[in-house]
């Protein structure tokens, strides 16, 4: 069977190799122009019209000078549309290495105008116990942020990020309320940063009259549990293609998140046709033989 959405997604192998050494390098790249103007404003439109639901929505966080809805890709099926973006999702399986993945959480994220606070603080992500080593956190998610709005200037709500954050213990150093060296990106609507959870980042103060309007998409290895659901409403997976369903948390068998089996990663045969077959742990690729008796005897 033929996944219409992954027939759309773009792999070029150069490109995605030079993404791949700024992304280890700096923890973060930049796609411009991820999402069409098209889909930018039907998204801007959706989001206007679901405003108000939004808001009051009990996965909506309490947050000042801003809107923080979590999870957000079962609000509406334009926010679906985003789990397999043609420009973005190459890279996302590309830098995660592996078939076995999952959409690891999704928000809506707006922030308005603010003289005294800014809507998210510095941090890097992980949950709670962090993993790592030596203190620096293993590599095991990221996320890509699609900006629906310009933020061509400083001041406008952007995404701040710390290049090389993601390989040193502990927080970067501070001159003043900001690390040394963060980055301010100014992007327009339609570009995307895909950036690795060790990465430390926050978003600058709004001084302006413009909401920053943004969709994070997390992906992680399906070892780790989802961060924003449990288990997707059937009214959603009913509506989705294999491989959809194995992105928004669906097994077939009951170890399929630890040991896959075939049919419990439908992306697998796309994802090894462009990249090859990942270096698995032998054991899981290859079971010796178990008997002790000599049977060509």
């Amino acid at each position: 069977m033929s996944e219409p959405r992954l027939d759309l997604v773009e792999v070029d192998m150069a490109e995605l190799q030079a993404l791949k050494e700024e992304f280890d390098r700096k923890g973060y790249v930049r796609v411009r122009q991820a999402l069409a103007t098209e889909v930018v404003q039907n998204l801007v439109d959706t989001i206007d019209k679901l405003r108000l639901t939004l808001s009051e929505h009990p996965h909506a966080n309490k947050v000042a000078n801003g809107l923080n809805v979590r999870p957000v890709i079962d609000k509406h099926k334009v926010f679906r549309e985003l789990l397999i973006a043609p420009r973005t999702f190459a890279a996302v399986a590309y830098l995660l290495g592996h078939y076995s993945i999952q959409l690891q959480q999704s928000n809506l994220i707006e922030a308005y105008r603010s003289e005294e606070t800014r809507l998210t603080g510095w941090h890097s992500d992980g949950g709670v116990p962090t993993i790592g080593v030596g203190g620096v956190r293993a590599f095991g998610s990221l996320k890509v942020a699609y900006f629906l709005k310009d933020l061509l200037e400083e001041n406008m709500g952007n995404l701040m990020l710390v290049p090389g954050s993601h390989q040193v213990a502990g927080a970067p150093a501070f001159d003043g309320i900001d690390p040394v060296a963060a980055e301010v990106m100014k992007v327009a609507a339609g570009d995307a940063v895909i950036f690795q959870q060790g990465v430390w980042h926050a978003s600058a103060p709004n001084f302006t009259d413009q909401a920053r309007m943004a969709l994070y998409y997390g992906y992680s290895y399906r070892i780790l549990r989802p961060v924003d659901y449990q288990r997707m409403p059937e009214r959603v997976l009913a509506q989705c293609s294999p491989v959809e369903r194995q992105l928004l948390g669906e097994t077939i068998t009951h170890q399929g998140y630890y040991v896959p089996t075939d049919d419990d990663v439908p992306l697998k045969p796309w994802f090894e046709r462009h990249f090859g077959s990942p270096a698995d742990r032998g054991e899981l690729d290859h079971v010796g033989k178990v008997s002790l008796l000599d049977t060509t005897l």
